[in-house]
């Protein structure tokens, strides 16, 4: 019967690869698609949702609709996805267009409109069906490199319009020249409940090696997969484990959902990653684990090992083209012997056990923490310590959390000013591997401070006085200038909130381009700015509202 479920298990995944996705989309690019990064390539905290196309390392090329739609969305922010434009079309699904460095047209006017309205350069709003439509091939923007990318390229995605799912874009003929195997860097052997080689640690496997294993036993691997003409090292599309034969595990990457996409830190070693900054996937589910790219039917892709039976086990990277790589090795099955129940040593910190499938809150010392349902992703035994005032430990951050939760400190006045009660922040350091340390976006209600953590570590308040810093070079140089005008703002606390610019007393649209700390009005004359003498404010204010302003006057030539 395990045959038989499995041998289902591979013919469904087959004829998902296979569904019959439309396949006359065209390129949103009018030069040949080169990738730097594919879709469900591993990310922080998340899988790359599209296809990353180079531009040729400049910005300004022509961005064009991939077919015949309306504008559904347009989304401008400093970060993510910097300027995009989605477009939803009648057979269903949603292109997504991202880091574009100007919309045109009547885009444009209809985002500008959106953005003099809020007086805010961050505008994300929806359309009506017949309000902006497009035909394929109509230029919709100028490629760029806004928001959170790393250099010049185009992002682009498809999405189902009604479920939202993100897409593998290959799956509708976006498929790029690749005869280059996936790079196979190495695969490991883990004893989820059992040992390898007499070691309860995962150990590497190499071609050919023969390993002692006992217990339940699950595989890592580190792989990566390149396209003909780019040197990038992208995401592979599938993983697949073969037991004496017979399919263990698969892996592939043709859907996600953005509730799905935190399930990343779940489908690799996360202490692995955390520690060295080394990315393997898990062959096998952790039991919270219920991402779609996965198929386990048994026993969530865990090996059950028999005493005296030997396994042949290969496991196999692919891409999309169909290039393949493969490892293989054996393994001897031997008694397991459980030489850890009743020794788990103990911190004097643990606190109660915590059950992956229900809600969790945990409330000592000032500290209040709760996680909704399906935040964690296996069992564990929360571990808790008040290190000083206002200070905690909050279990490990080598431990993956699902969703935000919320925590809730009320101060110790004691060692703070309560005068300065408005200006102190939440600041979480991890506390396994590098220490990394972030302001949280903090509230201060009725005496106590709130976040939304999205990871365990290290706890506490700390004030935030620093002021942001505000320069202009081009006005400190010369007070005349031609149709830019650009600034340098800055903030080493908690972050910039709000960032306004005013000429002659009137809110003027200026782009923030956080990389570079530059705020910059790029065509002065567009935002009616004409020549002659004027004056111009502007003002910056940080999460905890500490403000500056910077004042000048200048003559635009």
């Amino acid at each position: 019967m395990k045959k038989i479920a499995v041998t289902a298990a591979l013919l469904f995944m087959l004829l998902s690869h296979s569904q019959n996705y439309p396949k006359n989309f065209a390129s949103p690019l009018t030069i040949p698609i080169y990738l730097s990064a594919n879709y469900g390539e591993l990310r922080k905290n998340h899988f790359h949702s599209g296809l990353d196309m180079k531009t040729q390392q400049r910005t300004g090329l022509s961005v064009l609709a991939s077919q015949d739609g309306y504008i559904s969305r347009i989304n401008i922010s400093p970060y993510g996805y910097g300027k995009a434009i989605y477009i939803d079309h009648p057979n269903g699904y949603t292109t997504v267009y991202g880091h574009l460095s100007e919309l045109k047209g009547a885009i444009e006017e209809r985002a500008r409109k959106e953005q003099y309205k809020t007086k805010s350069f961050t505008v994300d709003f929806y359309l009506k069906p017949g309000e902006l439509p497009v035909k394929k091939g109509e230029i919709i923007a100028l490629s760029g490199n806004t928001g959170g990318s790393g250099g010049p390229h185009l992002h682009f995605e498809v999405r189902d319009t009604k479920t939202e799912e993100i897409l593998n874009p290959f799956l509708f003929g976006y498929d790029v020249k690749d005869q280059i195997k996936p790079l196979l860097r190495g695969t490991w052997i883990y004893p989820v409940k059992g040992q390898v080689n007499g070691s309860n640690s995962k150990i590497i496997a190499s071609e050919g090696g023969n390993y002692n294993v006992s217990g339940e036993i699950g595989f890592g691997v580190k792989a990566y997969d390149q396209q003909s003409g780019s040197q990038n090292l992208n995401g592979v599309y599938f993983i697949k484990t073969w037991v004496n034969g017979q399919i263990l595990s698969i892996f592939q990457a043709d859907k996600h959902s953005f509730s799905e996409t935190r399930s990343i830190n779940a489908s690799v070693d996360y202490p692995e990653l955390l520690a060295n900054n080394s990315w393997i996937y898990r062959t096998y589910l952790l039991p919270g684990n219920s991402l779609q790219m996965y198929e386990q039917n048994v026993n969530r892709g865990i090996l059950k090992v028999e005493a005296g039976k030997k396994y042949q086990v290969k496991i196999e990277v692919g891409d999309y083209a169909g290039n393949v790589t493969a490892r293989s090795f054996t393994m001897n099955g031997i008694a397991y012997k459980n030489t850890n129940d009743g020794e788990k040593i103990k911190s004097g910190n643990e606190h109660l056990n915590v059950n992956f499938k229900n809600p969790y809150s945990f409330k000592q010392d000032g500290l209040f923490v709760n996680f909704e349902k399906g935040s964690f992703y296996e069992d564990f035994t929360f571990n808790y310590k008040k290190i000083g005032s206002n200070q905690y430990q909050v279990h490990q951050s080598s431990v993956p959390i699902h969703k935000k939760y919320e925590i809730t400190i009320t101060p110790d006045w004691s060692n703070l000013d309560k005068s300065k009660a408005d200006k102190y922040v939440i600041i979480r350091e991890s506390n396994y591997g590098p220490i990394k340390k972030e302001y949280l976006d903090t509230s201060y209600e009725n005496g106590k401070y709130k976040a939304t953590p999205k990871d365990f570590g290290k706890f506490y308040l700390a004030l935030d006085e620093s002021i942001p810093t505000i320069s202009c070079p081009m006005l400190t140089k010369s007070k005349k200038i031609g149709n830019k005008l650009s600034f340098k703002i800055k903030d080493t606390g908690s972050g910039i909130k709000t960032f306004d610019v005013f000429i002659d007393g009137k809110w003027v649209l200026a782009e923030y381009e956080y990389k570079q700390n530059s705020l910059f009005i790029s065509n002065l004359e567009k935002e009616g700015i004409r020549s002659g003498k004027h004056q111009v404010e502007v003002i910056v204010t940080d999460k905890v509202n500490n403000k500056k302003i910077y004042t000048s006057d200048f003559e635009k030539l």
